[in-house]
């Protein structure tokens, strides 16, 4: 059996060789188009010291009653532990009883802040209480007592209201803080004489912060 040589020539291997380039032209493209697609991010993992440190720091509060206050204790000692977000700390959170998306909702971590303002602790705002309604009042040391008291009382029920409150950045409704407002200002009226009371009344308004809806009803 014979066989005929075919000869191509130096164009044909011309040709064949400048196809070869493009195509290792073409993979190579395609490899480092978009570096970002082909990294594979791995997740944070924590160590098992961590995650019984996690159990150990929230199985000092409740859950079911938890404020923004501890919210804030919360992630303050997680961050001195070294214990940072992911998702073995949410499943080490939700093993302990809570609910990370809650915990977060209370006290936003400072990257889920950019749009929010620090929240006044309850001490912060019994002060407040003390400079602009008690002292301008000139209350004897029995008022100021009971007035503090009807004061912290009605600051753990607005503290409650946030908890269970995932609109408007944790800030109760308007129509959930009324009521607990009118039982707050019925005991203060009962401390106070009516003159006394008729002041409350106005210096209890600068107390007030700005909130979200009340800022976009004033645009």
């Amino acid at each position: 059996m014979k066989y005929k040589i075919i000869s191509i020539g130096r164009l044909g291997i011309l040709i064949i060789f400048s196809l070869i380039l493009q195509c290792q032209s073409k993979v190579f493209s395609q490899n480092n188009q978009n570096p970002q697609q082909n990294k594979v991010e791995k997740p944070q993992e924590i160590t098992i010291e961590q995650k019984a440190q996690i159990q150990k720091i929230l199985s000092q509060y409740n859950s079911t009653t938890l404020n923004a206050d501890q919210a804030k204790e919360i992630h303050s000692k997680f961050k001195e532990s070294g214990i940072h977000a992911g998702t073995e700390t949410n499943e080490a959170i939700t093993s302990a009883g809570f609910d990370p998306e809650k915990l977060r909702a209370l006290a936003p971590p400072p990257s889920d802040q950019k749009k929010e303002q620090a929240q006044p602790s309850s001490e912060e705002r019994l002060k407040t209480v003390e400079t602009k309604i008690i002292a301008p009042l000139s209350l004897s040391s029995i008022q100021q007592d009971k007035v503090k008291t009807t004061f912290k009382d009605f600051l753990a029920q607005i503290d409650m209201l946030k908890s269970g409150s995932q609109n408007n950045g944790g800030h109760p409704d308007k129509t959930a803080m009324e009521p607990v407002e009118k039982v707050r200002d019925n005991k203060i009226k009962e401390i106070l004489s009516d003159e006394q009371y008729k002041k409350y009344l106005e210096l209890e308004k600068t107390t007030h912060p700005t909130r979200p809806n009340e800022e976009s009803s004033e645009k």
